[in-house]
């Protein structure tokens, strides 16, 4: 499976993720306080814990690479911590990622509004399931949970980006990533 962007992110304290340093890069938290600031040139730098070949553990950056345009959107093209290119199309708190490995689309990673209970359906272009927030630890701060059958929660805090990531698979394989 290819991950994009918001599959791809994660967390500082577990305990409270609101006081994850904001990304490096041009604008900062104050700048931009949406749930996903992406920006030319911003960076975060996670610890990964990861089961997945194709996702090696270790101190890895995740990098804004620069824009472009697909399917009429402007969207950010970003380089996730496991090494894959991903195209992310932001606009307020809601964000989506393209999908174009087999079926081609749009899969809603963040909705408005953004509120604890506040759900979405969504899909990845081969199922479709529903997202849902969670308020979590933290001034602003949000989870998104997953419903399928595994684990895959994501957590957000304004101003910072995706803050914590969580993914168990049914056959127990791992990804864990938090913001350093």
């Amino acid at each position: 499976m290819r991950w994009v962007l918001v599959f791809l992110v994660a967390c500082n304290n577990p305990t409270d993720p609101s006081t994850a340093p904001a990304p490096d890069g041009p604008a900062s938290a104050e700048d931009d306080v949406r749930l996903l600031p992406l920006g030319p040139d911003r960076t975060w730098t996670y610890d990964v814990t990861s089961t997945y070949g194709s996702c090696p553990s270790g101190v890895v950056e995740q990098r804004v690479l620069g824009t472009e345009t697909v399917d009429g959107r402007d969207v950010f093209r970003v380089r996730g911590f496991c090494g894959s290119e991903g195209r992310t199309f932001v606009d307020g708190d809601t964000v989506e990622d393209y999908y174009d490995w087999g079926p081609l689309g749009w899969t809603r990673q963040l909705d408005e509004p953004v509120e604890d209970g506040h759900a979405w359906t969504t899909t990845n272009g081969s199922a479709t399931f529903g997202m849902h927030y969670e308020r979590a630890e933290g001034t602003d701060c949000w989870t998104v949970v997953q419903e399928v059958s595994y684990t895959s929660t994501w957590t957000y805090c304004r101003g910072i980006g995706l803050t914590r990531f969580e993914m168990i698979d049914l056959a127990g394989g791992t990804i864990r990533a938090t913001l350093r």
